[in-house]
């Protein structure tokens, strides 16, 4: 696998797959080829292409419950101050956290904008980085964002998987000046763990985002001349692995 110049560009997940095994994010890219800007920043895909597509399990879960998450505000906004939920929340566990979490910031709101987001299910790209950010906040006692992940539960690369995306949308900002929409920094990351109803922020700090900037062109530079070794450690629980098989028996 020969990786081109404009090839040189990095999803959240495809960061993770390097970072677990260089060989895993070679497979996946083959399988998945870099998307055009255009396409990948206003693609959205509904609930029922997943279902097609054979998601399962906790992982399609995972996406009934983003997109929850996504529509809550324009649903539930003009009953959030009711003591007692909607019925189709009170019957959800899951639901009725994130209830009580937006409720109790709703309560210690003193304008609306420090409660509603500021958007939801964010796709962008630059010019080495792409995703898709869950949730942008105003800041309370900052003049800036908070990003927000959601995920079930807390893992080992969620505070690296945070710095991915901050970095992400101010590159983004300083590719774009002239877009429209809001010019603010991003201060504040933060995750949202559905299953357990808790909200974790950390501040931004400014050596942390250069350690992660140098850390992340390391890995660009192995990609360019095609370091895609194998980490047998995580062989045990890779999709890939079969393929991976195959491909050493054929080497």
């Amino acid at each position: 696998m020969v990786v081109l110049e404009y090839e040189l560009n990095l999803s959240a997940t495809e960061f993770l797959y390097f970072l677990d095994c260089p060989q895993k994010f070679r497979l996946y890219r083959i399988l998945n080829p870099l998307p055009n800007k255009d396409d990948f920043m206003n693609s959205r895909r509904s609930l029922s292409s997943y279902e097609m597509r054979g998601y399962q399990g906790k992982k399609d879960d995972g996406i009934k419950y983003h997109h929850f998450f996504e529509k809550f505000h324009k649903k539930y906004a003009k009953v959030i101050h009711q003591t007692v939920p909607p019925e189709e929340i009170s019957e959800d566990s899951i639901k009725l956290l994130y209830w009580i979490n937006q409720q109790e910031k709703y309560i210690a709101a003193k304008d609306d904008c420090y409660w509603y987001p500021v958007e939801r299910e964010v796709r962008l790209m630059t010019e080495k980085k792409r995703g898709q950010i869950d949730c942008i906040e105003f800041c309370e006692d900052k003049f800036g964002l908070r990003l927000i992940d959601y995920k079930p539960n807390p893992e080992p690369n969620d505070q690296l998987l945070l710095l991915f995306y901050a970095t992400l949308y101010n590159e983004y900002q300083l590719e774009n000046p002239n877009k429209d929409g809001l010019n603010y920094e991003v201060l504040e990351v933060g995750c949202y763990y559905y299953e357990m109803g808790i909200k974790e922020i950390f501040d931004l700090i400014e050596v942390n985002k250069k350690t992660f900037d140098s850390f992340f062109k390391e890995i660009l530079e192995k990609i360019a001349n095609n370091k895609f070794f194998i980490k047998k450690s995580s062989c045990w629980n890779c999709n890939y692995k079969y393929a991976c098989n195959i491909e050493q028996r054929r080497s």
